[in-house]
């Protein structure tokens, strides 16, 4: 890949260097397949490391942050849920019953 700086595409309006425009078009180029609740840190790393192996890997928190700052809607940070999280009741398992056949401890 060339260096984008030095073909005069970033400039300082839109606070865009090689590593943050990088990560956004790993963004975007996601974006085409897959939803935004879908790309996270994970999937853009993974990208930049499969589209773009020369290019040196940027952090997680500069990749999320990016993202902030870019207002791009996207996965939020941390575990991501199967959506059935959100269906079962938080006390639905605090008490577990012994099965029939076995004597409590």
């Amino acid at each position: 890949m060339t260096a984008p700086a030095c073909n005069g595409h970033l400039d300082k309006l839109d606070g865009l260097n090689p590593t943050r425009a990088l990560i956004l078009q790993g963004y975007y180029a996601l974006r085409r397949t897959a939803t935004p609740r879908q790309i996270g840190t994970r999937q853009i790393a993974a990208w930049i490391r499969r589209y773009e192996p020369e290019e040196s890997m940027p952090s997680d928190a500069l990749i999320q942050l990016t993202l902030a700052q870019a207002k791009v809607p996207h996965r939020l940070p941390g575990r991501p849920r199967q959506g059935s999280a959100a269906l079962a009741s938080p006390f639905l398992f605090q008490h577990r019953v012994p099965p029939p056949n076995r004597r409590p401890r």
